[in-house]
């Protein structure tokens, strides 16, 4: 519900957590919950503690629970014996450790760290009530016909029985008074062991009184028997009673449930079949209880434990189920629960008194007082007004009333008009107005009824809601759409802006200076000096219906809703009416204050404020109240704790760090925000840390769920609110961690990367020897091609020219010596031997396959064949075992051996030239270079010299053997050619099978020599 777009940011209110004694509160002055029947709470409750963590424990009879407002979780532990009985006792130790005893098992088990284990051997009998001492000893009392009590601490217990003062009766009752005496009642006695004592000593004698005890706030021991309660004790447990007198008459024989004072000092106590019992603190000696019985609300009247929890709510074990009473701030009127049909009518006269008019009653509350009938016997009152002399005009359906003094004073018929009194009103010159809506609007003065204005029309006129502003004027819903003030003379009328809301009856309110508000399910509108401000509500809807409106001399607005009572200061609601940005702080009162029941939705008067202060309430179940200065608030932060993680069927209860299973597909964390005033208005934030970017709210469900969250180290968080906005910021964390599977490992991620490199080696591998393979195969081809060009021309060409040669021989050989023609042929012939021994040589250099493998001894040959000069010392260095090379591959070295040794003849200038020959496995290296003046940096650069084609041959003629020529140089450095191919073209013996997959340190007998 959103309030008139009013953000509900509660107002907090400075109170201690505790309640503050209010000796006007009654039983019926407390919001009663319950839970019972069916699979909702276990039942029957034996036994409550609430425990440091701010759960509440509950001992039943379907075993041992937690709850933590909303839900009911089972407690078991498969290796304690004894931990599936029924439990008949539990108690919360200060150190956190929650003891319970169950029935069968007689053990004594503690839970501590998720875990219920055992604490301490078997007792001899069952136990029925648990304590615990100053000094952390657990007392534990057996249910049997001869009563033993039992000291726990260590791990074991010491046994206090007859021989300790312990008579032979049926214990009923155990506790540790403050100054950390032990008290024991019994069916006919109460015993007392002090500190440092060793047995017990007798009290009182109690015949057949079957008495209880309890401690009252300030630390008295009472006793609660079949003859009353009473004091046996002064304050602190010491010494004899400071307040004598005659007993509170307390139930006088089904006393059963153990009694209790709470913090404001009212004593509760549980009966067997009457219900709840309640003497108020501050009551008159011998003063009879309230009760609460099944017909009030209470889940069962065999009631068994009662207890009170840090927030003062009052919690009843019964026979069927669980039931809480919490102090209410609007509460509950015994006598006026018998509402009018249209909504009591609500009235407040100028002496503070607030009149009630109801179905059959019309009542009369004066200030500090309670509700008084003045009129009985009617039949539904349709309006109230004052009339100046002080008088009560009350409208009926047939006649007006007049009561003065509380007396009837006279009577007289109103108008014939065909419906009910809407409102009514006196104006400043006291004559007497009522509204009828279609029965119009009609005046009473000097003893006669006057129609104003005219019947009811077609443009919209159908007077409602009626009020007199502070100037006297009166105001008047004129229709639907439209306010009238009504001065004397011809109306004024202002339109209401509805918005979005469906148009109908407004509530007026007559604020100061003349300014007249109307509210509704649209907002609220203020007509203020011939201005309309207004606030609309976002939505519109049933829920934002207002339908009452006090301004109280402290400043306060205060705004009757469907499920709420609203204050805001009216400074600030005048500031959210001019600024719609403006969100003023507000404070909610609903349910769990005390509204039990909405607003009547029929009345447009349904809050007042009476003299005294109190705010009155017309509901739809009768008139509620409220003192403004006495607002019961929670003002403890809740407690949060995070109860289980839940992951692969694996339960880890109230966790503190978890590591969980590798690959852990999901996860479910509850948690509990422990605020029992009103759980279903806790508000809960929770975030895993490293995962969710924001907080979530989850509503009211109390788990979280995360599924595929990958490997890694969390940190989950939950912080909340109580119902009055009080944030717990610290919250409750764990930190959990989900291992890594072994392919969400970074050994898999390795390996994958690993595989991808080999795979990526192997394809590159493929990819070389697929090109090396096709490189070798066009070599063979142009070997091929080479050796029939060769034998082409051998065959064709140079026998041809021979055949001629010898032909042209036998015709020289013929002519005369002497004969000048002879000697021209011979030259001729000698030429022509000359072109056959160059065709022959041309011939064998294509022809390749033969000796040309050996690189050392052609490089060698090469060198010698350039000339250079004897003074230039050229080397030849070969580095690890010769290989054969693959002949093509020797002519295409040969041939770029012989431009760079060229190139050094003719430009180097040299002194020394070295010519290394590197057989590796991997690779055929040349590298030739000297130590001459260098080539110019520009050169080197282009790997070329403008109009020489010689460094560009060598580039290409390494490219096409499936290698790289490189040209080092350094002005005045000399240079260096190097020359590399892979192994797989350069040697004429490489096997590719072998070298396509070679083994790592695997013996290799081609292995490099050096």
């Amino acid at each position: 519900m959103r309030l008139i777009g009013i953000s509900l940011a509660l107002a907090l209110l400075a109170q201690p957590p505790a309640v503050q004694a209010d000796p006007g509160r009654r039983l019926a002055h407390y919001v009663h919950y319950r839970w019972s029947g069916g699979n909702e709470v276990p039942a029957p409750v034996l036994g409550m503690t609430q425990g440091r963590d701010g759960f509440i424990w509950l001992a039943t009879a379907e075993g041992l629970f937690r709850f933590d407002g909303i839900s009911f979780e089972p407690i078991r532990a498969g290796d304690a014996a004894g931990s599936e009985d029924p439990p008949t006792a539990v108690i919360a130790a200060r150190n956190g450790d929650i003891w319970v005893t169950p029935r069968r098992s007689r053990r004594f088990l503690v839970y501590r760290e998720g875990r219920l284990r055992v604490a301490a051997p078997a007792a001899p009998e069952w136990i029925m009530d648990l304590a615990e001492a100053g000094d952390g000893a657990i007392w534990a009392l057996t249910a049997s016909h001869s009563a033993e009590v039992l000291r726990v601490a260590g791990g074991r217990w010491q046994r206090f029985g007859a021989e300790h003062g312990v008579p032979r009766d049926d214990a009923l009752s155990l506790l540790v008074a403050p100054d950390g005496t032990i008290w024991v009642s019994l069916c006919n006695s109460i015993i007392r062991m002090t500190p440092g004592a060793k047995r017990f000593s007798l009290v009182r004698e109690t015949p057949r009184a079957n008495g209880r005890l309890s401690l009252d706030p300030e630390g008295r021991v009472w006793l609660s028997e079949r003859g009353g309660s009473y004091a046996l004790t002064g304050p602190g447990g010491r010494g004899t009673p400071d307040r004598p007198g005659r007993p509170y008459a307390t139930d006088d024989a089904q006393i059963r449930g153990a009694p209790m004072f709470d913090r404001s000092g009212n004593l509760w106590l549980a009966t067997r079949y009457a219900g709840l019992e309640r003497i108020a603190t501050g009551a008159a000696p011998g003063a009879a209880p309230e009760h609460f019985r099944t017909s009030d609300g209470l889940s069962s009247d065999v009631t068994n434990r009662l207890f009170e929890d840090r927030e003062g709510n009052i919690w009843i074990g019964t026979e069927k189920g669980l039931d809480r009473l919490r102090p209410s701030t609007l509460r509950f009127e015994p006598r006026l629960t018998a509402p009018a049909a249209f909504g009591d009518k609500l009235m407040v006269a100028r002496d503070g008194s607030v009149y009630v008019g109801q179905a059959r009653t019309l009542y009369r509350v004066r200030p500090g007082g309670d509700p008084v009938a003045i009129l009985t016997d009617i039949r539904e009152p349709q309006s109230l007004c004052e009339a100046p002399d002080g008088a009560i005009w009350v409208g009926f359906g047939t006649h007006i009333l007049i009561l003065q003094n509380g007396r009837v004073r006279r009577t007289f018929p109103r108008p014939e008009v065909r419906s009910i009194i809407y409102d009514c009103a006196f104006d400043a010159a006291g004559d007497f107005w009522i509204s009828a809506a279609a029965g119009g609007l009609h005046r009473y003065r000097q003893g006669r009824w006057e129609r104003m204005y005219g019947a009811t029309r077609t443009d919209g006129f159908t007077p409602t809601t009626l009020v007199r502003d502070s100037t006297g004027r009166l105001v008047v819903q004129w229709s639907f759409n439209a306010l009238a003030w009504l001065d004397g003379g011809t109306p004024t009328l202002r339109p209401i802006d509805f918005g979005n809301a469906e148009r109908g009856v407004v509530t007026l309110h007559a604020g100061n200076q003349g300014d007249i508000y109307a509210a509704g399910a649209f907002g609220i509108s203020r007509f203020h000096d011939g201005r309309i401000e207004r606030r609309r509500a976002h939505p519109a809807s049933d829920n934002s219906r207002i339908n009452g409106m006090v301004q109280t001399h402290d400043g306060d607005t205060w705004l009757a809703y469907p499920k709420a009572l609203v204050r805001m200061r009216s400074t600030d609601l005048a500031r959210a009416l001019t600024d719609p940005s403006f969100s003023p702080p507000v404070l909610a009162l609903g349910a769990a204050e005390g509204l039990v029941s909405r607003p009547h939705s029929k009345s447009q008067l349904a809050l007042v404020q009476g003299g005294d202060g109190r705010l009155w309430v017309a509901t739809e179940t009768g008139t509620m109240w409220m003192d403004p200065r006495h607002i019961v608030r929670n003002t403890l932060a809740p407690p949060v704790e995070i109860t289980s993680i839940i992951a692969n069927g694996d339960v880890f209860r109230d966790p503190a760090s978890v590591t969980l299973a590798a690959g852990t597909p999901s996860i479910e964390i509850d948690f509990a925000a422990l605020s029992f005033a009103d759980p279903r208005r806790v508000a809960v934030r929770y975030r895993l840390d490293g995962f969710d970017k924001n907080w979530l709210d989850p509503g009211t469900r109390r788990q979280a769920f995360y599924t595929n969250l990958p490997p890694g180290q969390y940190r989950f968080r939950v912080i909340a609110a109580n119902e009055a906005g009080i944030w717990n910021r610290e919250g409750a964390a764990v930190a959990f961690e989900i291992p890594p599977t072994f392919v969400q490992s970074r050994w898999f991620l390795a390996t994958c990367a690993l595989v991808l490199l080999l795979l990526g080696w192997l394809l590159y591998r493929l990819r070389l020897a697929q090109v090396a393979g096709r490189i070798r195969s066009r070599l063979e081809e142009r070997l091929g091609e080479r050796e029939r060009i060769a034998r082409e021309l051998h065959d064709t060409l140079l026998q041809s020219v021979q055949g001629l040669v010898l032909r042209f021989q036998s015709v020289a050989n013929r002519m005369p010596p002497e004969e000048d023609g002879r000697a021209h042929l011979e030259a001729a012939l000698r030429r022509a031997d000359d072109v056959i021994t160059e065709g022959r040589n041309r011939v064998q250099d294509l022809r390749v396959s033969d000796g040309s493998s050996d690189l050392p001894g052609l490089l060698k040959e090469r060198a010698e064949g350039v000339g250079f000069d004897a003074a230039v010392h050229v080397r030849i260095v070969v580095e690890g075992r010769p290989r054969p090379v693959h002949p093509l591959v020797s002519v295409e070295l040969g041939r770029i051996a012989d431009e760079a040794l060229f190139n050094i003849v003719s430009h180097a200038r040299a002194g020394a030239v070295e010519i290394a020959i590197r057989f590796s496995r991997r690779e055929l290296g040349v590298e030739i270079c000297d130590d001459g003046v260098g080539m110019p940096a520009d050169v080197c650069a282009a790997g070329r010299k403008p109009g020489h084609f010689g460094l560009v041959g060598m580039h290409e003629r390494a490219a096409r053997i499936g290698g790289t020529c490189s040209i080092e140089s350094k002005p005045g450095m000399g240079a260096a050619v190097t020359i590399t191919l892979p192994a797989r073209l350069a040697y004429a013996d490489h096997r590719s099978r072998r070298r396509l997959f070679p083994l790592p340190f695997s013996r290799n007998k081609d292995a490099d020599h050096g």
